[in-house]
């Protein structure tokens, strides 16, 4: 295989790096989905729910979905998308280089990866507003709801 001219990539790895950005996006608001309706109640000191947050925040997508599915309450369609999402976040951050190695040596290989990304960062976007942030990024609707109820604390 000829070496690649660094113009030739350019577009690609823009696209990698919006992916991870919009994939990024979903892991902070799964973080904070699970601080503040799984595990924060209103009866925290502020110092340690901030400590939830900072644990969450070190936390792989992985390990967010199995302490989500650890508290038995959340909603199943949020679980399945989230371990659907999961294998596609770890092709992209571990496997996407090796794996499409091949497809960067041409036009047609890479405007094919460069939707295949577009759709992944579209995808995680989507389940960032749609399944987990409806409660927590758009607006705390479910966060709130939880909270007049005594049960969650709703930190602004």
């Amino acid at each position: 295989m000829l070496p690649l001219t660094p113009e030739k990539p350019r577009e690609v790895i823009a696209q990698v790096g919006f992916a991870l950005w919009k994939t990024q996006i979903t892991e902070s608001t799964v973080g904070a989905y699970l601080v503040l309706v799984h595990k924060a109640t209103l009866g925290q000191a502020r110092t340690e729910v901030e400590g939830m947050f900072a644990k969450a925040g070190k936390s792989t997508l992985g390990q967010l979905l199995r302490s989500i599915q650890a508290t038995g309450t959340a909603p199943k369609p949020l679980t399945e998308a989230l371990d659907a999402f999961v294998p596609r976040r770890n092709w992209l951050v571990h496997h996407s280089r090796h794996e499409s190695r091949p497809q960067m040596y041409s036009t047609t290989g890479r405007e094919a990866l460069v939707a295949r990304l577009a759709a992944f960062a579209d995808e995680a976007l989507a389940l960032a507003a749609d399944r987990v942030g409806g409660g927590v990024v758009h607006g705390q609707t479910a966060v709130l709801m939880r909270a007049r109820r005594g049960k969650h604390l709703v930190h602004g």
